[in-house]
């Protein structure tokens, strides 16, 4: 197979991954296959939507070296101040890395991101077919991005808190030192951490001491939250001791709602359609949708046509209750 071959392949592929995956295992998802394309040693990615962080992913082992997600998140400021362009060369050192390239990564609901790629000396640089191909192939990912804000609606990280499952608490001193930790074997079953000693896993502590960095004084000290991976919340709260405070945090395992999960399945519903249904849901017009997709107001009505027919539905009133998995008299 030639490189141009397998490239074309894997663009394809970026278009058609599995509907099925909850959204932020589907943009992670596109996010491994986008670095696919061009021969990397290391990559860090990181998108953030109204200065939260919604999805930081990184490949290797993400706990042993925090600090390239702390230049994923420079390229971020960079790019929102103008100092970057789309794909451009970090605009910080990448030691132990040689060669680098930035992509980012925005979308129209006000999300920021950017893809880090990193080459050690003896792999080479990037060169402009390698450049040209990862623009190429840039649109999908802005379209995954567009899905993965659609599917999770308009929500903040402490609203999404309400949808965890049953939480772990650690209880730190000021310095950050592990005083206390609830449900062990919970902790033990994300796996991608290690709670060893008296430390937590660089990953979490960086993020925990830039929040906790103004809390000496009490004014200061508010609750916050970060998600330091896709299926997994982690709430920041101050516990007073008189003069003195210690850190609580609460670790909370993120599984989406994903009502049209079954839907999928059930109806077999292509990315076209559900995008269409996406924004229909949104409250925009089959005008509106049109727009948004680039395509013709009939194209529009066809999919809404061969979604009531996939559905069997009289009109989009049942149409919406059927995705949605409503299981009331779809007369009423």
């Amino acid at each position: 197979m030639t490189q141009a071959y397998a490239a074309r392949e894997t663009i394809a592929s970026l278009r058609t991954l599995s509907m099925n995956l909850p959204p932020a295992q589907r943009l992670e998802a596109v996010i491994e296959k986008y670095t696919t394309l061009v021969p990397v040693d290391a990559w860090a990615f990181s998108y953030r939507r109204a200065e939260r962080v919604v999805s930081e992913i990184l490949s290797g082992d993400p706990f042993e070296v925090p600090e390239r997600i702390r230049m994923a998140r420079m390229e971020i400021t960079s790019h929102r101040n103008g100092t970057a362009a789309v794909i451009a060369t970090p605009v910080a050192r990448i030691d132990p890395y040689k060669h680098g390239l930035a992509v980012h990564l925005s979308d129209e609901r006000g999300g920021h991101g950017a893809l880090l790629l990193m080459r050690r000396g003896e792999s080479g640089e990037f060169m402009l077919q390698e450049r040209a191909l990862l623009t190429r192939a840039r649109d999908d990912v802005l379209r995954a991005l567009a899905s993965h804000a659609n599917f999770e609606g308009e929500l903040t990280d402490l609203e999404r808190a309400k949808m965890r499952s049953a939480p772990s608490i650690i209880l730190l001193d000021e310095h950050l030192a592990i005083e206390y930790v609830s449900r062990p074997r919970r902790l033990r079953r994300l796996g991608r951490w290690s709670f060893a000693g008296t430390r937590l896993p660089g990953a979490l502590e960086t993020p925990i001491r830039e929040i906790t960095m103004l809390w000496r004084d009490p004014a200061q000290r508010v609750e916050d939250a970060f998600m330091p991976a896709p299926d997994l919340i982690v709430r920041v709260l101050p516990v007073e001791r008189g003069a003195r405070y210690a850190i609580a945090l609460v670790l909370e395992p993120y599984a989406s709602r994903a009502p049209l999960g079954e839907a999928i399945r059930r109806f077999r519903l292509t990315n076209r359609e559900l995008e269409v249904i996406a924004l229909l849901f949104s409250g925009l017009s089959a005008q509106e949708v049109a727009q948004r997709l680039a395509i013709s107001d009939t194209t529009v009505n066809d999919h809404v046509k061969r979604l009531l027919s996939k559905t069997g539905s009289a009109n989009r009133t049942e149409m919406a209750a059927k995705l949605l998995g409503w299981r009331g008299d779809s007369e009423v």
